[in-house]
């Protein structure tokens, strides 16, 4: 059980340290182009942290369980690790919704563009 715990652990902080590192450098086929697209990804990446922050609080409390070993401590981080993935679920559902908003109001810009390239072909 030890074991496991620390391997979950040190995963859950990798994790996060990725995803933040990929955050911070930007995804593939990412690119700023109006004033849209830089409210959207600064309210993206000031959301994202806090998913990065949750997911390496989940690690080290994982970590600390696995070495308090059964008892209060073990019960008491696993379940702030229960509620901090739920509350990680809750801001993955809200970032969806800011997407679908982003995509919804982009929809006409992407389509001019397509237009245009058509017409030059």
């Amino acid at each position: 059980m030890f074991e496991g715990s620390i391997v979950i652990g040190v995963t859950l902080l990798s994790f996060a340290i990725w995803l933040h590192w990929n955050e911070r450098r930007g995804w593939a086929h990412e690119s700023l182009e109006d004033d849209l697209d830089h409210r959207y990804f600064a309210s993206r990446l000031r959301s994202r942290r806090w998913v990065h922050l949750l997911f390496a609080l989940c690690g080290v409390l994982v970590i600390v369980a696995a070495f308090a070993g059964p008892g209060r401590v073990w019960i008491g981080c696993w379940m702030s690790v229960m509620v901090a993935l739920l509350v990680i679920m809750v801001l993955a559902g809200v970032d969806a919704f800011r997407t679908l908003r982003y995509q919804s109001k982009k929809k006409p810009e992407i389509r001019r563009q397509v237009f245009e390239q058509d017409e030059k072909v």
